[in-house]
């Protein structure tokens, strides 16, 4: 693994992602932080798999790149990969690594690429880091926060909570994951939320006078 790739890669994104100064702070500081665990869970999955250690963690960190330049949401996965292609060819890669981290990158949002590049088990793998993060204890108080805003009756919250849980035993149910390491991590962050709504449900509950 090339430390510098990676140091000079970090640097490339969080002075692109900051210099969206119109953008909410909290907003820029929530993606750079999300591309950091995202990074973190490639790390792991690398140390626990088969994975090729310069792709999985390039590609971790820099899926997002374009988040805040694309102009729809389901497209920023290839506007990333086709901001981040220049840069790659600075690094320290081989052409083979450079194509693997712009398809990693360009399908992770809806497993679309354009062009016929033939499949690779680190995109997998990212989705997998990228969907992980989304479940977990950040984006659990993130979500309750929005909630507790959004929905202004106990009921309307309370019916959310339910459609949640009913999500969440689905998966649990079906397990999620690529690979060995991926199916931990997902069954460890959905028990988590299983845990939370089961809870916040029970208080909800409570918050009667009868």
């Amino acid at each position: 693994m090339n430390k510098d790739n990676l140091r000079k890669a970090h640097d490339f994104l969080k002075t692109h992602l900051y210099s969206f100064e119109q953008l909410d702070i909290l907003d820029l500081n929530y993606r750079y932080e999300h591309s950091l665990r995202v990074y973190q869970l490639g790390l792991k999955l690398c140390a626990a798999e088969a994975y090729d250690d310069e792709v999985l963690p390039l590609a971790c960190l820099l899926h997002d790149y374009g988040k805040f330049d694309a102009e729809k949401e389901i497209d920023h996965g290839r506007v990333s990969a086709a901001l981040v292609q220049p840069f790659l060819k600075t690094l320290a890669l081989s052409e083979k690594q450079q194509h693997d981290i712009l398809y990693c990158i360009a399908m992770h949002v809806d497993d679309q690429c354009p062009g016929d590049y033939p499949h690779i088990r680190e995109a997998d793998a990212l989705s997998d880091c990228d969907n992980i993060d989304r479940l977990g204890a950040y984006r659990i108080a993130e979500t309750f926060l929005y909630e507790m805003s959004a929905f202004k009756s106990m009921p309307a919250l309370r019916e959310r909570i339910v459609w949640r849980l009913a999500n969440v035993n689905r998966m649990l149910d079906e397990g999620m994951g690529g690979s060995a390491c991926a199916k931990e991590l997902f069954k460890e962050q959905l028990t988590l939320l299983k845990a939370y709504n089961e809870k916040l449900l029970e208080q909800i509950d409570l918050s009667v006078f009868e």
